[in-house]
Parts: structure tokens; sequence; C-alpha cells
């Protein structure tokens, strides 16, 4: 605001008018050296408060506003959809369609197209804008869309404006697939940065960078873009009705929202419930295999999934700053960074790398100014969990579960989109050194340099280019660029490679290591009893399933055993560490309660002592009170007495001070009684009589002389009055007397003389009279000895009340001695409980691990290091168990494997249930040494076998193949075991060996790969139908094996096991050990791209087998031997096909073959064949007689190595009139030329050839070939 009156104002206009005061004149102006500025100062608000963690905005139907509200009532998705509901409708009626959104008020952007000049009317200076300027445009402010602009529909069909339309801002956010200002009212959606007009200008356009407000002028060409969406929880507090702002305040205004800003006061705590903890949450989950939840929570952040309506990529982010954020290119940036030209983006560059430099080692202090790196957090999270939950199921190799690895690949791709391509460089820069370069770095130390076209051919120098220093013409730059690139993010790039690997392995049959492996057709059978025992324990029974198929261990079940106790005697450890940790928290958590316990009793009790001090210091205040008191009544008695004021004043002691230090050393200075002044007493001398007078019944009492007078004087006055009642009483009984006349008148007059009764009573009253006056003499000397003993007395009483006034002040003293000694102990007590308090305090502090003053060393074993220390420990407690239980469970399965039995189980599944898992260990260790026993118990020793399987007996076709191609596949069948030892069941393979007969040079290896593929082993003796032969893949009797493809790597193919040395007791198993060792699915495969030998030399394959086989008892041996039987008989054993090489094993009848030279007359050379019982194998001897016809007979013919023969005829006949049969090229045999006698008809010979059965004899109008083979198939 601006300052019209400034202090500096107010002090030159007032107080310094009158500064100079000169004599005769008073006070005078005097001039001043201030200088004031007149300055603009602009506010911006922000607020301190949530204002719906429990508050509503207001009523709306159906909807609960606070979030505590929304939680309660809708569980956590509630919760964390609360930001991304916008008005009109966060949750329309079902079947109702969502409605387009409503702007925030005056929150639609912009950006001008051009360079203008704009009024801010705060102070009425005038800004030169440059193009590409952000604006904020006031609501009701006029735009017009020009003619011919390509517009959306909600349909999300397109047209072009007929003509200008004009649009009130704001308009609509249309909730659609299209993303723009839906015009109100209108179907029509204008798109984001069409270039608009603004007819009017606009008085209200605020300018983002510094929030000012501005004037445009009219005319004004800008690109629009729309406003943001009005959130749910919105409502504005700043506008003019509750507080109408000045143009100083700068914008945007705060308001009631779910506040995301990086200078928000509560949106850190809106980002920790919106983002940080469901990210967190589904990291965490990720990282424990537990992909599906991960994924739920992911969603809360991200969700790739959803099919609603709405623009694209808004609508798959449900995190309020990620919806309608601009996404920043890190190119913009730092070209932004060096030549500023949005300077609201370049201030958040400045403080972003500020905060970088800050916090080098805290990325999340970078990303709160730029988000962009959330969401890629964000995605790259996501595509972690979804790679991490295909490789999860791809490596458990089934149909179901690579189908299922396959759409999450898919759906991984489908978020990557294409993978981006490098982008040609345009030109090139010059090379700069530090020192070029110096004055030009930003605050990012790059810098923007020149850059020239690498070809530039067609560039015209321009006039006034000039020449270099050399003569050389300059090129003219083709603009500028940063010197130092962006470097490549390979991490994210990786997915793309990471993606496509893992759906290239899938479409070419290969497992996640990238080898060939086939997969069964059907996943082993369950036991469902298994599943219920999983259920019962309240287990994840999809968790038991994906582990059940599981590999098998690498070692063997004694190591893995071993490892398992050494890893189980750890979680032992640890669960005694964690039970040790639980004790200790509980204990210094008890510790740090009763210190708060103790502390709050003590600053309940401080009242208290406060109380007793003020009580103290009031019972001293009433003792005080008591001394005055007595003090007056002592000086009461004093004036009494007739002392005057300076003596009374004069004998009243001073009491001193209180020595509080010889309190506090213990060494207490005022202890004697002498220490506190005290009043002596007055003398006290009473009249006291030396003669005991009775008082009455001789009753003696100690009179003063005073009242010994007085009663000596009252006795006296008591008997003249009793004398003068006596002569009262005498006189009346006198008056009785008549009275006697006497009358004497000589001359008339004479005289009476009257005596009698009555003057007789009159004498004695005139006697009476005077007793009685002698009574009252008596009666007044009494009353003055009386008066004058009171008088004594009372001053012996004024001296004595004065004397105990004394006493009492005394005393008083030496009680408010006392009084102050017991104030000092209670304000010592009271200062003692506050440093009590602050030690209590302190030791809590302590306790918590705060510093505490005076102490050096901060507290570490706190509440929340144990704390931490349990959560640690429980971490690697259930690692380490995680960890023992797996080995525990490989062990199991090594054992199961071992032993052949796959229903042994000893490991459980619920050692964790209740009390923090503890003796999840111990319960461990037991079933682990229990499964150990079991072992020793069950590995009974097996029958120890060696088969030498040729493969030129049981697969001929193979070894021709593998001659001609250097790779071949064949099967071992159980008839061939069962030809050594029939009855025996059970057999699995304990090791395997290779003899490659051939011919090598000095020095040469004969390098083959031999492949299980798969196997199976009879696991029971049972005959269902009294049928031995397996009756299909689901027969329950055979188990099939599909482990991880096992292959060795021979070097000399002499008895080869792929091994240095074939031990036995190797702790790892060896290579195909413990598979199947019947209906063994084999390939052998030798380096054919550069051969070192000649592969036509193999003679023949053998596999040495070594296998282990249990008895199965004559019945089943009986059956094997009928098996066989029936399999000779239909020619389907091992054996029934015979392969002979015509030049070596009937080299005279080849000799004759070659050396016919067909031509001209010749058309044919003749082969004739005979087969004798030596051919055959010994078993066969009185078996095959000459009657049994040959079953099939196949011919191979090896040409020369360039010969381009397509085929060769054989016939009956010489001159070709008989049968014909065709040798053709077979590319899957090497191209060799392969042909084969009818199995019907007459063409096949007999088995023996003697006197009645002919030799085979045959007609080849080519006789090239270098070898021949035949493979004969007989049987009986």
């Amino acid at each position: 605001m601006f300052l019209s009156k400034s202090f500096h104002n107010m002090i030159d206009a007032d107080a310094r008018a009158h500064q100079l005061y000169v004599q005769n004149a008073g006070w005078t102006a005097f001039p001043t050296y201030i200088s004031f500025e007149r300055i603009n100062l602009n506010y911006q608000f922000f607020p301190h408060f949530h204002p719906y963690v429990a508050v509503n905005r207001a009523a709306v139907p159906m909807m609960k506003l606070s979030l505590l509200e929304r939680l309660k009532e809708g569980g956590l998705p509630e919760l964390e959809d609360s930001d991304t509901l916008y008005m009109p409708q966060p949750n329309p009626p079902p079947g109702q369609p969502k409605q387009a959104l409503v702007v925030i008020p005056n929150s639609t952007r912009a950006s001008l197209s051009a360079s203008i000049a704009a009024l801010r009317p705060s102070d009425n200076s005038t800004l030169a804008l440059t193009a590409g300027t952000p604006l904020t445009l006031a609501d009701n402010t006029l735009v017009t869309v020009p003619k011919g602009t390509l517009v959306y529909h909600a349909d999300g069909s397109t047209s072009n404006l007929a003509a200008d339309t004009s649009l009130t801002l704001p308009g609509q956010i249309p909730f659609a697939y299209s993303s723009g200002i839906q015009i109100t009212g209108t179907g029509i959606i204008v798109p984001d940065f069409t270039a608009v007009t603004l007819p009017n200008g606009a008085s209200s356009a605020v300018l983002t960078a510094d929030g000012s407000q501005l004037n445009l002028p009219n005319g004004t060409v800008i690109s629009l873009r729309s406003g943001l969406p009005l959130p749910f929880f919105y409502e504005g507090i700043f506008d003019n009705t509750h507080y109408n702002p000045s143009l100083w305040v700068q914008q945007p205004y705060p308001v009631k929202n779910l506040d995301f800003s990086s200078s928000g006061a509560y949106s850190i705590y809106n980002w920790e419930l919106f983002f940080h903890f469901p990210l967190l949450v589904a990291v965490h989950l990720s990282q424990n295999q537990k992909f599906q939840d991960a994924q739920k929570w992911f969603h809360y952040i991200f969700d790739p999934t959803d099919n609603s309506l709405g623009p694209t990529p808004e609508r798959f982010w449900k995190v309020q700053p990620f919806q309608y954020t601009d996404v920043r290119m890190i190119q913009d940036i730092l070209v932004n960074l060096s030549k500023p030209q949005d300077p609201q983006l370049y201030a958040e560059t400045i403080n972003s790398i500020a905060s970088w430099q800050s916090n080098p080692f805290q990325p999340w202090a970078v990303a709160k100014f730029r988000p962009t790196a959330y969401r890629l957090k964000t995605v790259m999270a996501y595509l972690d969990n979804l790679i991490a939950w295909g490789d999860s199921l791809f490596q458990q190799y089934t149909i179901e579960t690579i189908n299922e690895a396959t759409q999450i690949y898919i759906m991984a791709a489908n978020i990557l989109g294409p993978k981006p391509q490098a982008v040609p460089n345009k030109g090139a820069v010059k090379a700069l050194t530090y020192g070029d370069l110096r004055g030009k770095l930003d605050g990012f130390g790059n810098s923007l340099v020149e850059m020239e076209v690498d070809m530039p051919f067609d560039m015209t120098p321009t006039s006034g280019t000039g020449t270099g220093p050399n003569g050389s013409q300059i090129l003219p730059s083709i603009g500028q660029t940063l010197y130092f690139c962006i470097p490549r993010n390979d991490q994210f790039l990786a997915y793309w490679d990471k993606v496509a690997d893992r759906l290239f392995k899938i479409h070419n049959s290969l497992n996640l290591q990238g080898v060939f492996q086939r997969l069964p057709l059907y996943d082993p059978p369950i036991d469902p009893a298994l599943l219920v025992r999983a259920a019962a324990a309240g287990l994840d029974v999809s968790a038991i399933v994906s582990g059940l198929n599981q590999p098998l261990p690498l070692v063997r079940f004694q190591l893995l055993i071993s490892k398992a106790t050494e890893i189980c005697q750890e979680v032992i450890s640890l669960g005694s560490n964690l039970l040790s940790a639980i004790e200790k928290q509980d204990n210094e958590s008890i510790s740090l309660l009763r210190a708060q316990h103790e502390n709050k009793l003590l600053q309940l009790a401080e009242m208290i002592k406060y109380s007793q001090w003020q009580d103290a210091q009031k019972s001293t205040q009433a003792l005080q009170l008591s001394l005055a008191t007595a003090i007056q009544r002592y000086s009461y008695y004093q004036k009494l007495l007739g002392r005057t004021d300076a003596q009374i004043q004069a004998s009243i002691p001073q009491l001193d001070a209180l020595d509080t230090g010889s309190l506090q050393n213990l060494n207490f200075s005022q202890l004697d009684s002498g220490s506190e002044p005290q009043m002596s007493l007055d003398p006290i001398s009473p009249d006291i009589s030396l003669k005991s007078t009775s008082v009455s019944d001789g009753e003696f009492k100690t009179l003063s002389n005073h009242e010994v007078g007085e009663l000596k004087k009252l006795g006296l006055a008591h008997d003249f009055q009793e004398t003068a009642n006596g002569i009262n009483v005498l006189g009346s009984v006198l008056a009785l007397i008549p009275q006697f006349k006497t009358h004497v008148q000589p001359m008339g007059c004479g005289a009476t003389i009257d005596f009698g009764g009555h003057h007789l009573s009159f004498n004695s009253e005139a006697l009476a009279s005077a007793a009685r006056a002698v009574a009252d003499q008596f009666s007044y000397e009494a009353g003055n000895a009386a008066k004058l003993g009171s008088y004594s007395r009372r001053e012996l009483d004024w001296t004595f009340q004065g004397n105990t006034a004394k006493a009492e002040i005394n005393q008083i003293i030496k009680q408010i001695r006392g009084a102050q000694i017991r104030e000092a102990i209670a304000n010592q007590e009271y200062t003692n409980h506050q440093a009590q308090t602050g030690n209590a305090q302190q030791i809590i502090d302590f306790l918590e691990g705060n510093p505490v003053e005076g102490v050096s060393q901060v507290k570490e074993t706190t509440v929340g290091f144990y704390a931490w220390m349990k959560r640690e420990v429980k971490a690697l407690y259930a690692n380490a168990f995680q960890l023992a239980f797996e080995v525990a469970k490989k062990s199991e399965r090594a054992l199961q494997n071992e032993i052949g039995d796959s229903s042994l189980a000893y490991i459980r599944y619920n050692y964790l249930d209740g009390n923090e898992g503890l003796l999840a260990g111990e319960k461990l260790f037991f079933d682990i040494k229990t499964m150990e026993m079991a072992y020793h118990d069950l590995n009974q020793r097996e029958y120890e076998l060696t088969k030498h399987v040729s493969l030129l007996q049981i697969d001929p076709i193979a070894l021709i193949q593998l001659r001609a191609t250097g790779s071949c596949a064949f099967t071992v069948p159980e008839e061939a075991f069962d030809l050594d030892c029939p009855g025996h069941y059970f057999r699995r393979i304990k090791s395997v060996a290779l003899t490659i007969p051939c011919v090598a040079g000095p020095y040469t290896s004969v390098n083959c790969t031999l492949s299980l593929q798969n196997s199976a082993i009879r696991t029971n003796t049972d005959l269902p139908g009294n049928k031995y032969y397996r009756q299909g893949p689901d027969d329950k009797r055979f188990n099939d094996y599909y482990g991880t493809l096992q292959s060795i790597v021979t070097s000399s193919a002499q008895s080869d096991s792929g091994l240095f040395e074939t031990n036995l007791r190797d702790e790892r198993y060896l290579p195909f050990e413990y598979a199947g060792a019947v209906n063994s699915q084999w390939q052998i495969t030798l380096p054919s791209d550069v051969q070192q030998f000649d592969f036509d030399t193999i003679t023949d394959v053998v596999l040495h087998i070594r296998y282990t086989a249990r008895e199965g008892g004559d019945v089943l041996k009986a059956a094997a031997v009928g098996n066989l039987n029936r399999l000779i008989k239909n020619a389907q054993t091992v054996g029934s096909v015979r392969l002979f090489s015509v030049r070596h094993e009937f080299p005279s009848q080849w000799s004759k073959f070659k050396s016919v030279a067909i031509g001209g007359a010749i058309l044919t050379t003749e082969l004739q064949l005979s087969f004798f019982p030596e051919l055959y194998p010994f078993w066969s001897r009185g078996r095959i007689v000459g009657s049994n016809q040959l079953k099939a007979v196949e011919f191979f013919a090896e040409m020369p190595p360039k010969d381009t023969t397509a085929s060769i005829n054989m016939n009956d006949k010489a001159d070709k009139t008989g049968n014909t049969y065709i040798l053709a090229r077979n590319p899957l045999l090497g191209n060799l030329l392969v042909g084969s006698l009818p199995s019907k008809g007459k063409a096949l010979p007999a088995a023996i050839t003697d006197s009645t059965h002919p030799p085979l004899t045959l007609y080849f109008d080519n006789n090239v070939m270098e070898d021949l083979w035949l493979a004969i198939t007989w049987g009986i």
C-alpha cells in the first residue's frame, strides 16, 4: 500500500517544526536532515489452517464433507478420493453421466501471443510484456474465437467454426476425451492453446509471475487455456463481500481448499495423506511380494486401468496436483533458466536449485518444486511392481502363470508406449573453455551458446556477415542451444528393454533365465488337504498354492537342514533380543511414566507448597499483629502507670532479621534464648498486712494494710450501727411509757411540764443518732481505706498487666522468630519443590533423550530408542525368521525330493501368531529337528544300479539325426530298465555320464550338451485294471518331473559326467540327480556351426545312467515281464529297431553296389542284403524266426557334400518295371535322402534270411551316395 503521509512526514511536519529554542523568541524551526522514500508494499496472504479435517463446508445431500466423516463412512477409498472431487457432481447418481466441470473463479489461463504494453493500475506504471508471458484472466472476460478454428464436440467429433464466436469466460471444463474450454450451454469445446482475441481488452488480468493486476489493451491476441476445475472442497473467503482486497494484495487470494502448494502451511499434511502415504504403503507391499495389494494402493495415486470418460492422461491421476499441473520439459526449464521467458518458472527453478544445494541428498526437497518428478517416481514404482509381479509369475513357469505374466508385461508395455528414439543433433557448437563460459553460466551451471548446422550447403551467407580472422566467411547461427546437454535417463529407458526382454522370452519358449524349457500340459495336482490345513490356520491359500511348485533347491537336505538350524538359532537369539527390547521399552516407558507422574504430582503439589509458604507468611503476619496488639496493650497500661510515649517506645524491643545464612550453613546463630530481645518485668510490691485477719467462719485471708484497716473500721462502724439500732429499739420501747404532764400556771400563765415515754424515746433516738454518726465516721474511714486499697491493687494490677503484656511480647517475639524460621522453611521447601519439579522435568527430558542443561551427555536408550530397536529387531527378527522359514521349507522340499514322498510336511505356517511372534524360532527349531529325525528314519538304502543306454539301440533314427544335424532328441522308456530288472519301481537318477564313440583329432574336445527335458517316476506298485503300462498323462502311479531344465556339457565324451569330479557326497545335487529315469526325454546338441570333428564318425551315443530303485515284488515283476512280451510282439520295445550301415556292416555288398557304373544300358545297380540271427539282440534268440516278416524298412542315404540330387528311386526289378520307392530330401535329417518300403504288401522281407526266405533285394538308379543306412523294425 502507498503511504501518502509517512512517519518521516509526521516528524518533519510536527515534531521537528519547533526544535530550536532562541532566547526572547522561543521555539523556532530548525533544518532537518532526515530523508524519506515513498514505497509500495505488496501483500501475499496464506491460510494457516486446515479447513476440512472435521468441519463441513456446506450441507450437500448424500455427501460427506469433512475428511473424518469420509474416512468413517466410506473408509480409506473415499478418503483418498477426496482431493479429486470436482463440482458440480462429485458422485452422480448411478446411470447418470458426469457433467462438465465448473471452473475455479478467475482461474482461466492464457499466454500472450505477441509482445504488448500493459498498464498496472496499482502504481499506474506501464509494463512491456513479451510473447509467452503467462496470465490469468478474470471471469466475465469476453474473448473472440476466430472463424475457421478447429473445435471439438462432446462425442469426440471435430468441426470448424463457420463464423467468429464470442466466448464469455470462464466456460466449463469438458468431462470428455478432449480437453479445453466448453462453451457454456453448448457442446462446443475450444481446444487449449487456441489463439483468441480480447476485443474489449481485459481490465482484471493477473500477471502470473507476481500476482499483480493488469489492464490489457483492446484486441490483444492470447493463447487461451481452460481454468482449473472447481474442487469439491473449495470455498472463497477473500472475495469482495468478505474482505474487498485492494490492488496491493497479490493474487491468488487465500481460499479454503485442500492445499498442495509449496508455500502452504498445511500442504505437507495433504501431500502425506494423498500421495506419500499411499506410495509408501504400495512400495512396501511390492517389496514384500504383495503385488496385487500394492497395485490397489498405487491406484490411489495412479490408475492406468481407469476407462472412464475424461481427458487423457488427467483421468489416470488420482492426486489433485497431478491432474491439471503443466508438465515442464527439462529442456524448457533449463533454457528458461539461461534465458528467462517465464518469470514464475524461473523463480521456481531458482528455488529448486537452492533447495537441492541445501539438501543434496533429499530428492523430495527438489520434487516439491517440480511435481513431475513425483509422477515419474510413481510411474516407475508402478512399473517396478508390474515387472516384479510378472517375474514372480514367470519364474513359476506354468501355462497359467505365464499367461498371467504375459498380460502383466503387456500392461507395462502399454503404459510405456513406444520406446523413445534418439533425436539427431541439429547442429554443432564450438568447443569452449571454462573461461569462455564463466560469464554466461546460469544458476545451474549451464549456458546458452550459438549453434551452427553441420552441413551448411543450403545456408546462404547474408550481407554484412563478414569474415573471420583467417579470411573465412562466418556462417550464420541457426539458433541457440544449451552447451551441456541433458543426460539420458538410463534407468527409465531400461524399462522398455526389460519389458521387451520378458515378452521375447515368453514368445520364444524361454524361461526367465533365457533357457529353452518345455512346459507341461498340466500343472502338478494340488493336495486339497494342504489347502484345508492352510485355510484352517488362517493363511493365504493363494500364497500356499504359489509356493507349491517352487524349483528344487540346489543343495542337499543335510546342508539345508544344518543351515536352517543355524539360522533358526539366530532367530531364537533375535527373539530373545526382541523380548529384551520389549522389556526394556516397557521398563523405560514405566520409568518415563513414573517420572511423568511424579512430575505431575509435583506440579499438583506445587500449589500446596506455595500455599504452605503463604500460610507461614500469614502466620508470621498474624503474630506480628498479635505483637502489635500486645504492644498496644502494654503501652496502654504503661500510660496508665504514668509513663510517656517516649519512655514506652524506648522500652519496646525491636526484633532483628532472621539469619538465613546461618540456617543454610546448618549453624544457626540465633539459636540461644538471648538472641531475641526481651523486656524485663516491673517489680510488684503489694502492702500485705502481717497480721492475719479472720474474715468469716474462721477463714483467714492475706490482706493489705488498707484492707485490714477497712475491715476494722467496718467492724467499728458495724458495732456503732448495731448500738444505734439497739438504742432505736429501746427508744421504741420507751415510747410505750405514758406521757406525764405537770401544769404550772401561776398567774394563769404558767408552764406545763410534760415528761413521759415520748421524751425518753427522743433521747434514745438522739443517742442512736450519735452512735450512728460514729458508725458513719468509721464507715467513711473504712471506705477511704478501701479506696486506697483498690488504688493500690489497681496499680499492682496495671503493673501486672504490663508485665503480662511484656511477657506476651517476649513470647510473641519468640513465636515470630519461630514463624520466620517456619516461613523460611516453607519458602525453602517451595524453592526446593520448584527445583525438584525442574529436576523431575529434566529427568523426563533426559529420559526422552532431550538435551539437559548441565548434563553433557544425552540419553541414548530412550523409549524412542527402544521403540526403534524393537522395530528394527522385530524387522530383523521377521526377516531372519522368514529366511529360516524359507530355508526350512527348502529343507522340507529337499526331504520330499530325496525321500521321494511329497506328502511329508513338518513345517507349519502359524509360527508368528500372537504376542509379537515370540517363540516362533523355538517352534520352528522343534519342527526342524523333528524333520531331521524323520529324514534319518526314512532315508533307507535303495538298489543302486547302472544302465548303459545306447542310442543306436533305443532310437537309431535319432542317431542319424545327430550325425546329420548335430542335434537330436530321444526318450529312454521304462522297458529299457525292465529288460535289466523287471519288477523294480521308483527309479531315480543318481548321476549321468555320456560316451560318444567317434574319431576326433588330438587335443580335440567333444563338446556335447546333454539336457533332460522331462521324466517320470513310477511311485507305487499298483496295477489298476491289471495293466502295467501307463494309462495316459493322468495316471496317478507316475509322477512327472518338469523341473528346471538341467544340462551338462562334456569335454571328452568318454564317460563324461560334465563335472571335474563326480563326487556322490557333493553338497550340491549332481546334474539330473533325483530326476525320473523312466520315460526320460533327452536332448543332445553338438556345436554344428563350426565342427571340430566329423559327425559321420559317430557310431553311437551311450548314456551311463546311475540310478536307484525299489523292489516292487513278484506281482509287479510278472506284470513288467508281460508288458515286455507285449511290446516285443508289437515291435515297440528297445531293440525292435535295428540300424545298419551298409557301408560298414555289409562291406561286400556295398562294394558290389558301388562298383556298378550306371549309365547307358545299365539303368540300376543291385543291393542285396541278408539278415541273420546274430544281427539282432541276444534276447531275441528263439523269439524271431524266418517266418516273421519285418515291420518296417527305412533307408537313409548320405550324398556327397556338393551333390544336388533331389531323389533316388528304388525298384523291385533291375529294369524298373516293378514297384518304385523314392528316397527324397528331408530337411529335419540334414537333407538326407530318406525313404521306406511300404508296411503292407510283399515288399517287406523276412526277418531271417534262409533257404526259404530270400534276402532283401533292391535296385537303385543312383549309387553316388557316400553311405546308406538301413533301419529295420522287427517283431514276433
